[in-house]
C-alpha cells in the first residue's frame, strides 16, 4: 500500500468541495493506494504524472515508488486542472 500526501493547493481545494464530492475523491484515492500506476498516464508537460477521474473532477498526482508515496498536486475541474 502507498501512502497519500496532499499538496497544499490540493488540500485547500479538497476542503472547499461539497462533502459528497470530498468523500468520492477520498474513496478514489483509497482505491489508488493499492495500485497507483493503473490510472491514466499524462503526457506533454505533465509527463510522469497520473490522473484520476471522479465525475467532472480530476485528481493529478505523482508516484514515488521508492518511498511508496502518492503525491497529489492538484484537484479541479477537467478543463482547468491540466493548465496549472
Amino acid at each position: 500500500m502507498y501512502d497519500v500526501l496532499l499538496g497544499r493547493d490540493a488540500a485547500k481545494t479538497l476542503e472547499r468541495l461539497s462533502p459528497a464530492m470530498r468523500a468520492r475523491i477520498i474513496k478514489a484515492l483509497e482505491r489508488a493506494r493499492g495500485d497507483p500506476l493503473r490510472a491514466k498516464r499524462l503526457r506533454g508537460e505533465l509527463e510522469g504524472m497520473f490522473s484520476l477521474r471522479i465525475g467532472q473532477v480530476r485528481v493529478v498526482y505523482e508516484v514515488d515508488p521508492e518511498a511508496r508515496l502518492i503525491v497529489v498536486h492538484g484537484i479541479g475541474p477537467r478543463g482547468d486542472i491540466y493548465k496549472k
